[in-house]
């Protein structure tokens, strides 16, 4: 799958994960990712819009509770700090995506030129169809966005990639206008469910009771559906938010205990056992890597 100049390749990257709560170094950043035996993401936000692009095989998306299926050369754009996981293998054994990461500053800015006010402070996720992709020459496009990493000059690079961005929401706002809207799984009961959890994480008394209660459903009729859309059980959910969390924290400088207790984990034992599991070193080595 060649590209005419070299973009950042990532395959088998976890870099979404450590990297989520940090903000770009540029206003516009162009990966290619590559997925074999990472088949997955864990539950994550961060602080920057992304726009996906399978280049190879189709992406599972659960955002926000709503499961929505990717194929292959359709573009799916989303919110910043809207929580998101993905599943990699759903059609073939590798998966390719183009990603453009976009600093949430740097969109709304532009966004808020009037042609393009409905893309300002965007909410929800947005599918632009394969067929729009194609005839806007799309997976071109963000080749041509990559290249304004080589100038030098930040103001001039910011210059470029303002225009690039305009160009691009042009291309957004006009599929929108006449593409069919595209299928998005959406079950109220989930997404009150998802909501009253990404408020409640850190409070370490969270039940699956409370959350079965406040959506006026049984624990297990709950379970089944929040899998079914999210593709995560409750637990995980709320074990992948806290973990995220500890993450903010411990870069912002707190201690391993105290961003354990902040993020609900009530029980460190437990925490580190799960944080191992995940990330395959203990909270102390993932500390020194950020020193490092």
């Amino acid at each position: 799958m060649p590209f005419h100049h070299q973009i950042n390749h990532i395959t088998d990257s976890h870099l979404t994960q450590s990297d989520a709560t940090r903000k770009l170094d540029r206003p516009l950043v162009i990966t290619w990712y590559t997925n074999r035996t990472n088949v997955q993401s864990v539950l994550h936000s961060h602080p920057y819009y992304e726009l996906i692009l399978p280049l190879g095989g189709e992406v599972m998306y659960s955002v926000n509770g709503s499961l929505i299926h990717l194929h292959e050369g359709e573009l799916i754009v989303l919110p910043a700090d809207i929580y998101h996981y993905g599943k990699y293998d759903i059609s073939t054994e590798i998966s390719d995506r183009l990603l453009a990461q976009v600093d949430q500053k740097f969109w709304d800015e532009v966004a808020k030129e009037s042609p393009f006010n409905e893309l300002c402070e965007l909410r929800g996720p947005l599918v632009i169809d394969s067929a729009f992709v194609a005839s806007w020459e799309l997976r071109s496009f963000f080749e041509q966005m990559d290249l304004s990493r080589n100038v030098s000059n930040p103001d001039k690079e910011y210059m470029l990639c303002s225009n690039m961005l305009r160009t691009l929401f042009i291309y957004i706002t006009e599929s929108l206008h006449t593409q069919k809207p595209q299928t998005i799984l959406q079950n109220s009961i989930v997404d009150k469910a998802v909501d009253y959890i990404q408020k409640n994480f850190t409070d370490p008394d969270l039940k699956v009771s409370d959350i079965a209660a406040i959506t006026y459903s049984s624990r297990e009729h709950l379970s089944r559906l929040f899998k079914r859309y999210t593709m995560e059980s409750i637990h995980s959910y709320i074990t992948e938010l806290r973990m995220q969390r500890f993450r903010q924290l411990i870069f912002e400088g707190k201690n391993i205990l105290e961003s354990c207790n902040m993020s609900g984990f009530s029980d460190y034992t437990s925490f580190t056992r799960s944080f191992k599991r995940i990330y395959k070193m203990s909270p102390t080595q993932y500390l020194k890597s950020l020193e490092h």
